[in-house]
């Protein structure tokens, strides 16, 4: 995507531009069709090599959390029932391990929830950037897309710099309260878009999402809502009963952990379809994101025809034959309207609706 690679001059280049959140909606629910069934396995693949994190790293904390809470609870109640009550030293210790343990565990659990949307969105903006607008340079497959944020040792850094770090410090800012979450994912969710597709890198790509966040606080807010937290209220109500449905109950789960007793094959499978419920939902924000974001750098930097024209172009040869010669080896060509890639099997174009004839020479 060299050719597209914008060097964002956050003073000079903004160009004032009315978002359209009708045109935003109706050409992600276009490309959802394309992209619905790859980005569902991408995010069961997530899920599982997710799932295998979780059992490594955190069961033996969980069992722990879940061996002190007793204790805990009584330390509790001993110091709210009495305000002057000293802790002994070992209590004291319990009562600060058990608290950070707990926080720990708390903000790494729910990082793995933000860790797969967030890897979703960065393996998945190359292909679906380049099924919107049509890019040489673009991934032509969803191989092609998931390797892109890791052909070099920079690029693959900050990839992994706003998967780990991007979902930890939107973790704790949910735990702080909510709003701060909130924020980080508007003031940073265009970074990675502004690394796919800008090609930026580094600290560049705060700059650059920062530049196009600007000026568009209540239709991104909006867009937020819609794709980001009613899929997450949705799934707030049906993951407990699907997972009591399967007998993944929460007794069950530290039954599994206890040492004593355990069986970690059914702790994997608890923790695989409790993110894969967690994160089933959320198809729909790479395509959404990415739609916003190119329609936002139409507008501000005036780099891709508009939309808009598009449309306009659009009414006035809707009822126009365009006649494309090509030759019988050919097996693509481009629209001489918006200069789209189209297979010789097109007749319409899919993006300016420009009719065709084809003739072979």
């Amino acid at each position: 995507m060299s050719e597209n690679k914008i060097d964002v001059d956050l003073q000079l280049s903004e160009k004032p531009f009315n978002l359209s959140l009708l045109n935003i909606f109706k050409d992600s629910l276009k490309l959802l069709k394309k992209t619905i069934l790859p980005l569902l396995l991408i995010i069961f693949l997530l899920s599982l090599i997710t799932a295998g994190i979780n059992l490594l790293l955190l069961t033996n904390a969980k069992w722990t959390i879940f061996e002190l809470s007793a204790d805990y609870n009584d330390i509790v109640k001993s110091l709210d029932s009495d305000p002057d009550y000293v802790l002994s030293d070992e209590n004291n210790k319990l009562y600060r391990y058990y608290s950070i343990l707990l926080m720990i565990t708390n903000v790494a659990q729910w990082s793995m929830l933000l860790f797969i949307i967030i890897s979703l969105l960065i393996m998945s903006t190359g292909r679906i950037y380049s099924l919107y607008y049509e890019d040489d340079d673009a991934p032509s497959n969803w191989i092609e897309s998931v390797i892109k944020p890791f052909n070099s040792g920079k690029r693959a850094l900050t990839s992994l710099f706003l998967t780990i770090f991007g979902s930890i410090l939107i973790t704790l800012g949910f735990i702080i309260f909510i709003i701060p979450g909130i924020l980080m994912i508007y003031y940073g969710i265009f970074s990675i878009p502004s690394l796919i597709i800008d090609e930026k890198e580094g600290i560049d790509i705060i700059r650059g999402g920062l530049f196009y966040i600007r000026g568009l606080f209540a239709k991104l807010i909006f867009i937020l809502l819609i794709s980001f937290f009613i899929p997450m209220l949705i799934q707030y109500f049906i993951q407990e009963p699907i997972m009591n449905l399967f007998d993944l109950t929460g007794e069950n789960y530290i039954v599994w952990i206890n040492p004593t007793t355990s069986n970690y094959g059914m702790v994997y499978i608890y923790n695989f379809v409790n993110l894969l419920l967690q994160n089933i939902l959320y198809f729909f924000v790479p395509v959404i994101y990415t739609v916003t974001f190119v329609q936002i750098r139409e507008g501000k930097l005036g780099t891709i025809s508009s939309k808009q024209e598009n449309v306009t172009k659009s009414k006035k040869n809707s009822k126009k034959v365009t006649i494309i010669e090509i030759k019988k080896t050919q097996k693509y060509f481009k629209c001489p309207n918006c200069g789209k890639k189209l297979p010789v099997s097109a007749r319409k174009c899919f993006k300016c609706k420009t009719l065709f004839e084809i003739r072979f020479k």
